[in-house]
C-alpha cells in the first residue's frame, strides 16, 4: 500500500484525466441523481419499444405484442394447454407516421437473428424454457421469470408481461417453494439473467447515507457496508448539495474516486503532501481565476488560491487540516462533510507514524458533519470514547450508525486442505457452534463468504429429516426433530416466492444452524463431514499444475514475507538453465544498453536546456543544433538496439502450451468450460518497457513477463507504474503484495490467497484482505484460499481487545491528546 504523503506526480494528474468506461459513466451519473431521489431506478436493458425509438401508445404496444410477441406463444400453445387469449390489433386507429416507422424498422428487426439484447424476447425464450423444465419438476426459468418481471425495464411492452404474469398465476400452484430453496445455487448464485437485466439503483447503505446528510444538525455517522458496493464513490452524490473533504491514507483509493469525479464533471480539489494551504492544486474544473493559455485559448496558469467552486477536496491523512482550513475560507462549516476513508488505517499497529497525525487531525477537526467509512469500521457499541468525545465537542450531534451487508455474491473460503469451510464444519461442540453463528448475526458483512451451495445442502438436510420425522410419527416427533424452533420451519420462513434470495437463505442458514436440538448435533456434524466433498485438492502450485483453478480473472497473493513468495514461484516455474541464462544475458545486454541510453538522454536534455522557452525548438529536428541533433539519433539508435526477450507460453500460466504441460484434461475441453481458466496479456510493447527498466533486479523483470507483479520495497516507480497499468487493465495473471496493499487498490480480483505467515493478522485486516475479492459486478467463479485453517476460525469468532477499537478509542478522542 501507498502510505507516502506526498505531491502528485506527472503521471497520476495524467491517470485522472483518462475517461472512465460507459458502465462506470452510468453509475456515477445514477449516484449523483440518487442524491435527490433515493429510490431512484434505472434500467439500462433495452425493450422493444426503446430499440425502435418510438413514442408509447396503447395501440403501438398492441401491434409490437400481436406481430413480434404472441405467434411465439401462440405457437407453444398448440402444444402445451396454458390461458392464452390471443390479441388482434387495429392498424386503422393507428397514425400513419408510426406505421411508416415500423414498417422500416421491421425489417432491421427480422434481420436480427439474435434477439437477445431485446428484454421481451428474453422473457420469450424463458417461457419456453419454463415449459420444458416444468415436464421434468425443474422450476428454475419459473423463479427466473418471476424475478424479471420485477425489474423496471423501460418501456417493456405491457401486453406481455400480462399475458406471461397470468401464466405463471396459473402455475404457481403446482411450483413447490421447498424444491426452489434446495436449488438456491442454481436459480440465484448461478443464474446469469439475474444481475445481467437488473435494475441499477442506490446501494441501501447509500439511501441512509444520503438522507441523513440531508439534516442540519450536527452528525456523526458510522458508515459500516461491505467493500465493493460503492462507499468510496458516495462522495459524488453527497457533492450535490455539500462541500466534502475526502480523506484517505492509500492515495490511490483517492485518485480513483477523482478520477470518478472528473468524468462526472465535479470541480475537484487536492491536498496530497501539503505543508500549508498554499501546496492545494485546483483541477481545471474548479479553476475561478486563471490565465488564459495563448496558443490553445484553453485554461493557462491556474490560482489555486481560490477555491469557491471546489465541490470535493480529496486530501491525504497529512494534509487534512491545510484542506479543512482551506474549504473554510470558501464555505460556512455547516455546509461541508468530512468523509473519512478507511480510519482504521494502521490501528492494527501499536505504534505507527500515522497515529499522531490521526490524532491531531481529529483534535483539531471543526467540521460538525463527520462520516467514518470502512467495510470494517468498530461498531456503535465498541467506540463508546470516540462517541462521547464528538458529542461534547459538538453540541446536540446526532450519533447514526448504518450497517449494510448487502450480499449479491458468494466467494468461498477453501481451507489448506482444500475443503470449502463453513460454520457448521468449525466445531463437534454445538456451544461453539452457536456463538459462531451469534458472531456472524452481528457481523453480517460475513454472510459474502458463506457458501450458498454448502448453505443450501445444510438447509436440505436439516429440512428434510423433520419433514420426514413429522410425516412419520407423531409421538416421537418432539425428540427426534433437529430443530428447536417451530417457527423455522421452511414452510414458514418460505411462504412466498419473492422471499427466496441470497440474503434470506444465508440468513436462514445461520438462524437454522443456531437454533438445532443440542443432543442432535454430534450425529448432524459426524454426517455432514461424511458427505463433505473437497472443491480443490491441490491450489498452492499456482504456476504450474493448480493454474487452471484460478479462473475468469487476475488473483492476489498476500503474504507477510512477499520476495520469499515471489522466488518461490520463479522456482516452482522450472524454468531451464539455458533458456534462464538466454533472457539473463539478454537482460544484462540491456541493461548496459539502459545505462548508455539514460547517459545519452542527460546529455541531451543539459544540451537542449538553453532552447527552453524557444517555441520548444528542442523538439523541433530541422531548428536543432546539429551536435544534439546527432546526440538524438544516438540515442533512437540505442533504444532500437534493445533486445526483445520472449518467454515461451509453456512458462506462462494457463496459456495453451502451459496447459497442455500442467491440465491435459482441462486443454481438451477449455472450450466447453464456463469458467474459464485466465491468464496474462502482457503485450510486446510491455515486455519493451519492462526491459528498459533499470533500477530493479532482473527476477521481477522475469516475473512480469510470466504475467506476475510484485508490490515490494523496491524504489523503481516506474516498475511500480507499470505494473499498475498491467493490473488496472487487469493483464496480469497474479499479483503478490503484502496485507498492507489491501487498502490502496481497488482493482478487481477473482481470488486471493492469504498466506501461512499472515496467521496474525486481525480480524478486521483479514476481512479487509479478503474484500479484494470479488469486486466487479459479474457473477464469477470465485474463491478465497487460505494456507492457515486458524485464521479462518479467528473470522468467525470473536476476537476480544481488537486493536482496531483500542486505537480508534484512543485517537479519534481529543481527551488523549
Amino acid at each position: 500500500m501507498d502510505l507516502t504523503q506526498r505531491k502528485l506526480t506527472k503521471a497520476e494528474w495524467t491517470s485522472i484525466e483518462v475517461p472512465v468506461s460507459a458502465d462506470e459513466t452510468r453509475i456515477n451519473e445514477l449516484i449523483c441523481a440518487g442524491y435527490h431521489n433515493v429510490n431512484l431506478v434505472r434500467n439500462p436493458t433495452l425493450s422493444l419499444l426503446k430499440y425502435m425509438k418510438i413514442a408509447f401508445s396503447e395501440q403501438i404496444d398492441t401491434y409490437l405484442f400481436v406481430h413480434y410477441l404472441q405467434p411465439t406463444l401462440k405457437a407453444l400453445n398448440k402444444d402445451i394447454e396454458f390461458p392464452f387469449k390471443e390479441m388482434k390489433s387495429n392498424e386503422q386507429t393507428m397514425k400513419k407516421a408510426d406505421l411508416i416507422r415500423l414498417n422500416n424498422t421491421d425489417k432491421q428487426l427480422h434481420d436480427q437473428k439474435d434477439k437477445s439484447f431485446l428484454f421481451e424476447f428474453v422473457l420469450l425464450d424463458l417461457v419456453v424454457k419454463m415449459f420444458d423444465e416444468y415436464a421434468k419438476n425443474n422450476y428454475d426459468a419459473y423463479y427466473t421469470l418471476k424475478v424479471l418481471l420485477t425489474y423496471k425495464v423501460e418501456l417493456v411492452n405491457q401486453n406481455l408481461v400480462t399475458a406471461i404474469s397470468v401464466i405463471l398465476e396459473a402455475i404457481s400452484k403446482h411450483i413447490d417453494l421447498a424444491e426452489l430453496v434446495y436449488r438456491g445455487q442454481k436459480i440465484i448464485e448461478q443464474n446469469p439473467y439475474l444481475l445481467k437485466y437488473a435494475d441499477e439503483t442506490l446501494y441501501e447503505h447509500q439511501k441512509q447515507l444520503f438522507t441523513l446528510c440531508k439534516s442540519p444538525q450536527p452528525k456523526l455517522i458510522l458508515y459500516i457496508a461491505p467493500t465493493g458496493t460503492g462507499k468510496t464513490l458516495s462522495p459524488l452524490g453527497l457533492a450535490d448539495k455539500h462541500r466534502v473533504i475526502f480523506v484517505c491514507a492509500a492515495r490511490h483509493v483517492g485518485l480513483a474516486l477523482a478520477k470518478a469525479a472528473v468524468s462526472a464533471h465535479k470541480k475537484v480539489a487536492f491536498a496530497f503532501g501539503c505543508n500549508d494551504a498554499e501546496d492545494i492544486r485546483l483541477h481545471y474544473y474548479a479553476a475561478k481565476e486563471y490565465s488564459v493559455n495563448k496558443k490553445s485559448g484553453g485554461i493557462g496558469k491556474v490560482d489555486n488560491s481560490v477555491g469557491d467552486k471546489v465541490e470535493i477536496m480529496i486530501s491525504d491523512i497529512q494534509s487534512y487540516l491545510p484542506a479543512m482550513y482551506y474549504m473554510l475560507a470558501f464555505n460556512p462549516k455547516e455546509k461541508i462533510i468530512l468523509y473519512w476513508d478507511e480510519p482504521t488505517i494502521t490501528l492494527d499497529y501499536k505504534e505507527h507514524e500515522f497515529h499522531k497525525i490521526i490524532q491531531e487531525n481529529w483534535t483539531k477537526n471543526i467540521i460538525p458533519n463527520v462520516v467514518l467509512s470502512s467495510a470494517t469500521l468498530p461498531q456503535r457499541s465498541e467506540l463508546v470514547e470516540t462517541i462521547n468525545d464528538f458529542s461534547g465537542k459538538f453540541d446536540q450531534a446526532d450519533i447514526h450508525e448504518i450497517v449494510s451487508y448487502d450480499c449479491k455474491k458468494t466467494i468461498p473460503l477453501i481451507n489448506k486442505e482444500g475443503f470449502t469451510e463453513m460454520p457448521h464444519y468449525l466445531s463437534a461442540d454445538y456451544t461453539e457452534i452457536q456463538k459462531i453463528v451469534k458472531h456472524c448475526l452481528i457481523y453480517k458483512t460475513l454472510l459474502r463468504y458463506i457458501d450458498l451451495g454448502e448453505a443450501v445442502k445444510f438447509i436440505k438436510y436439516v429440512t428434510q429429516h423433520d419433514l420426514h420425522i413429522q410425516n412419520k410419527d407423531k409421538e416421537k416427533e418432539k425428540t427426534n426433530r433437529f430443530i428447536v424452533n417451530e417457527r423455522l420451519t421452511l414452510a414458514l420462513q418460505f411462504p412466498t416466492i419473492d422471499l427466496i434470495n441470497m440474503n434470506n437463505l444465508k440468513l436462514y442458514y445461520l438462524n437454522l444452524l443456531g437454533n438445532i436440538q443440542p443432543s442432535h448435533w454430534p450425529a448432524i456434524y459426524a454426517h455432514l463431514l461424511e458427505k463433505r466433498l473437497v472443491k480443490q485438492p491441490s491450489n498452492i502450485h499456482v504456476v504450474t499444475k493448480d493454474a487452471h483453478t484460478l479462473t475468469d480473472g487476475p488473483t492476489i497473493f498476500l503474504a507477510d514475507n512477499v520476495d520469499k513468495i515471489a522466488q518461490f514461484y520463479i522456482q516452482s516455474a522450472n524454468i531451464p538453465d539455458n533458456i534462464a541464462s538466454d533472457i539473463k544475458k539478454a537482460i544484462d545486454f540491456n541493461s548496459a544498453l539502459n545505462v548508455k541510453i539514460a547517459r545519452a538522454t542527460k546529455d541531451f536534455e543539459d544540451g537542449t536546456k538553453k532552447d527552453e522557452g524557444k517555441e520548444k525548438k528542442a523538439g523541433n529536428i530541422d531548428r536543432m543544433d546539429p551536435e544534439m541533433k546527432q546526440k538524438m539519433q544516438e540515442i533512437q539508435k540505442l533504444q532500437a538496439a534493445i533486445k526483445m526477450i520472449v518467454l515461451s507460453p509453456q512458462y506462462i500460466p494457463n496459456t495453451t502450451e502451459h496447459l497442455y504441460k500442467y491440465a491435459p484434461r482441462v486443454y481438451n475441453n477449455v472450450d466447453d468450460l464456463k469458467n474459464k481458466p485466465f491468464t496474462s496479456n502482457v503485450s510486446e510493447d510491455y515486455v519493451e518497457k519492462i526491459m528498459q527498466i533499470d533500477d530493479i533486479e532482473d527476477h521481477w523483470k522475469l516475473l512480469l513477463m510470466m504475467g506476475i507483479g510484485v508490490f515490494t520495497t523496491h524504489k523503481s516507480d516506474r516498475y511500480t507504474e507499470l505494473m499498475k497499468s498491467l493490473v488496472q487493465e487487469q493483464k496480469l495473471y497474479l499479483i503478490i503484495a503484502s496485507s498492507d496493499f489491501i487498502y490502496g487498490t481497488n482493482y478487481q480480483f477473482c481470488h486471493g490467497y492469504i498466506s501461512k505467515d499472515l496467521g496474525h493478522m486481525s480480524q478486521e485486516k483479514c476481512i479487509q484482505s479478503m474484500g479484494r475479492v470479488g469486486r466487479n459486478k459479474l457473477q464469477h467463479d470465485y474463491s478465497i484460499r487460505f494456507r492457515e485453517n486458524d485464521l479462518i476460525l479467528k473470522l468467525f469468532t470473536k476476537e476480544e481487545n481488537k486493536p482496531e477499537v483500542i486505537n480508534m478509542n484512543l485517537l479519534f478522542n481529543e481527551n488523549t491528546f
